[in-house]
């Protein structure tokens, strides 16, 4: 029992150090560790070669053969609420959530090339659904806000989005799905601050 205590000490202090940059709570780390236990009992991706798979390459095999599955189903989501690309979904919450953003700021922020940008932004200000107006403290620069017209189909399609979301998620329990999110944050926030500083440059 006393040697069970001192593991969960340590586990809880190696929780800390992993996450020096969030303050984190005893319950913060129960989660975690009760969904790290669950996880355990998933049965493992078993390649099939010779030579095993470093776990690296495993992750990213799982990540990416997911993309793709969640791909397809965005494309049928795209029909249903009647756009060119779910692309352009999230360009105008984009702009909701920049509040007014520049053009090079929203194609920032939904990292895209800036030429796939223009073009899917060009594309919803065709729709009426965004409207360009030009930046009062940069001449050069034009912002973008939503229309009533965008608002609208913004926030219409948010139902639809969250069933696709509870779908994809849906073999996932609540402690699961904290873990996953606890752990796409960390990966997310490092490549963030990587994709930010090679933008600067």
């Amino acid at each position: 029992m006393q040697n069970d205590l001192v593991e969960l000490v340590n586990l809880f202090h190696q929780y800390q150090q992993e996450n020096s940059n969030n303050k984190v709570t005893i319950a913060d780390f129960c989660k975690h560790y009760l969904a790290s236990e669950k996880m355990r009992e998933i049965e493992k991706y078993t390649p099939q070669h010779k030579t095993e798979i470093p776990i690296e390459g495993q992750i990213g095999r799982a990540a990416g053969r997911l993309a793709k599955f969640v791909d397809m189903q965005m494309k049928d989501l795209a029909v249903t609420i009647e756009m060119d690309t779910v692309e352009e979904i999230w360009y105008l919450g984009s702009t909701f959530d920049l509040k007014n953003p520049t053009k090079s700021d929203m194609i920032h922020h939904c990292i895209s090339e800036f030429s796939s940008g223009i073009s899917v932004i060009n594309r919803l200000i065709n729709k009426k659904y965004l409207e360009e107006y030009p930046d009062e403290t940069d001449k050069r620069a034009k912002r973008v806000r939503l229309t009533q017209k965008g608002n609208e189909k913004l926030f219409n399609s948010y139902p639809i989005i969250a069933d696709l979301a509870r779908n994809v998620y849906s073999p996932l329990t609540t402690d699961e799905k904290e873990i996953l999110y606890q752990i796409l944050g960390k990966l997310e926030k490092y490549h963030q601050q990587k994709y930010d500083i090679a933008k600067q440059k």
